[in-house]
């Protein structure tokens, strides 16, 4: 029975954090974005092409929707998330001062296509 209120309270918890943040992009904040992880042969990142506007602030909550570990790397801001955990929801903010695009990755062994769990950020 501990269990199954454990889940219920983890469903409830990670459910509210993405549907709190929807509701907030959704009200016209900008520069809030949901990212979903999940290993490649599931989904991989969702979306895996962000696009944005030089100089503005963005802030991604990364979901993990897996029941494996994810992680995210975006070298080019120095920002590494070693370890979200399944059903767990990260918090990342970063700017960009000049255009291109920006690869991120998967920073934690998540299956044997992890090699291929990889998302660009398209700065404008």
């Amino acid at each position: 029975m501990r269990e199954i209120v454990a889940v219920i309270l983890v469903l409830i918890s990670t459910f509210g954090v993405v549907g709190g943040v929807a509701a907030y992009k959704s009200a016209g904040e900008s520069g809030v974005i949901v990212v979903n992880a999940q290993a490649p042969e599931l989904g991989n990142w969702s979306p895996d092409v962000i696009e944005i506007n030089k100089g503005e602030e963005v802030t991604l909550y990364i979901r993990n929707r897996d029941v494996v570990t994810h992680g995210f790397l975006l070298p080019s801001q120095d920002i590494l998330k070693r370890e979200i955990k399944a059903g767990q929801v990260t918090e990342i903010s970063f700017t960009f001062d000049e255009a291109g695009d920006y690869p991120f990755y998967c920073s934690a062994w998540c299956s044997d296509y992890h090699m291929q769990m990889r998302g660009v950020i398209r700065v404008r």
